[in-house]
C-alpha cells in the first residue's frame, strides 16, 4: 500500500463536508480542508450575483470588512451538482498565502453542505485515480479513497488565483 500525505501527518485538524454531487465511481464525494485554511463558517450570507461571471462564481458577499467571491466547488471542478442549496452553510477559506502581495492569502467563500465535521489526521485512506466524475483534475491537489467515499483536496491557489479556464463557447452566465 502506498503511503500518502494524509497518513504521514499526525494531530493536524481537518474539516470534511460532502459534495452536492452524484456519486463518482459509485462512491460519495467529500471535500477536505485544513483547519488552518478555514477562517469562518457562517449560516447565512447575502450573496449578490455578478453579471457575466463564470458559472462557478455564485456571486460576491460581504464578510467582516471584506467583499469575497462566493464559489461552488462542484462547478469549479466541472462536477454535476444535484444537491439543494436550501439548507447550506458558507465557509470562508484562504489560500496558502505564498503570493508576495497577498499576505495571509486570498479569501473566498464556499457554498457548502451543512454536514460539516472536524477530524484529526491521520485518516486511513489511499491515493486513487478516478476516470471521469471530476473533469478538472488540475484543480485537485489530492484524491483519496477512505471508508466513506472519496476525499477531494482542492487546489485553492489555482481556483482563487485565477487558474480556472472559462469555456467562452457557453457564453456569459447571467
Amino acid at each position: 500500500m502506498k503511503k500518502d500525505s494524509l497518513q504521514g501527518t499526525t494531530g493536524q485538524r481537518v474539516i470534511i463536508f460532502p459534495a452536492l454531487t452524484p456519486r463518482v465511481s459509485d462512491r460519495r464525494v467529500y471535500f477536505l480542508f485544513s483547519v488552518l485554511q478555514v477562517k469562518d463558517i457562517i449560516r447565512a450570507a447575502s450573496v449578490h450575483p455578478v453579471p457575466f461571471s463564470p458559472s462557478f462564481l455564485e456571486g460576491i458577499a460581504p464578510w467582516r470588512e471584506f467583499v469575497v467571491p462566493v464559489i461552488s466547488l462542484e462547478a469549479c471542478l466541472g462536477m454535476e451538482n444535484t444537491g439543494t442549496r436550501q439548507h447550506r452553510r458558507f465557509m470562508v477559506v484562504r489560500t496558502a498565502g505564498k503570493e508576495p502581495d497577498h499576505g495571509e492569502g486570498l479569501l473566498c467563500m464556499l457554498n457548502v453542505d451543512p454536514a460539516i465535521r472536524m477530524a484529526s489526521l491521520p485518516i486511513k485512506c489511499t491515493p486513487v485515480k478516478v476516470n471521469g466524475g471530476i473533469p478538472k483534475r488540475d484543480l485537485v491537489r489530492g484524491l483519496y479513497e477512505w471508508e466513506e467515499g472519496l476525499l477531494v483536496v482542492v487546489h485553492m491557489e489555482n481556483i482563487v488565483g485565477g487558474e480556472i479556464e472559462i469555456d467562452l463557447q457557453k457564453g456569459p452566465n447571467i
